[in-house]
């Protein structure tokens, strides 16, 4: 086994049952953006998605966002998709900070943003954890790896890896 599968492994271990192993189904996802259009994560076989759940009040998931929207646009040619659910109480909350991303990073096409009241998420998606909680999912529509805390930088080489 190679070093990085033998770390990611014992890191998996570490998080408790809900996050021991990836799933070995396609999750069940779904739900409407913020901006009305409707994202069904079964009908993206062939992309490679990147989930990360958040919070507006979580200053780690703050500090992160732009780098993913900003990789996101690099890889605008590739099968990816940028999916980011916000956990905020409110849709209230979650839609003011939607509004200032959208006024400030225009033209993200590969990026969806979803309230998660407006979502269908898997239970485990909504556990206790640490913020943000980033899942990435490959091309067969199966969970490839799942993170929690800051999100790190081996994360988009195995994006990477992922696609095509």
């Amino acid at each position: 086994m190679n070093t990085f599968l033998r770390n990611f492994t014992a890191s998996l271990l570490c998080v408790g049952s809900a996050w021991a192993q990836p799933a070995a189904t396609p999750p069940a996802f779904s739900g409407s953006t913020f901006d009305g259009q409707r994202y069904e994560l079964a009908r993206q076989r062939g992309r490679v998605v990147m989930v990360v759940l958040w919070r507006s009040d979580c200053a780690v998931c703050l500090s992160k966002l732009p780098e993913l929207r900003a990789n996101a646009q690099g890889w605008k040619s590739a099968p990816f998709d940028l999916v980011l659910v916000n956990l905020d109480p409110t849709i209230h909350d979650a839609e003011a900070y939607d509004r200032a991303r959208r006024t400030v990073s225009r033209g993200e096409p590969m990026v969806f943003s979803f309230w998660h009241g407006s979502a269908q998420l898997p239970a485990e998606w909504r556990g206790a954890g640490r913020l943000p909680r980033t899942l990435v999912i490959g091309r067969d529509g199966v969970l490839a790896s799942q993170h929690e805390g800051r999100v790190p930088a081996e994360v988009w080489n195995e994006v990477a890896d992922l696609l095509p």
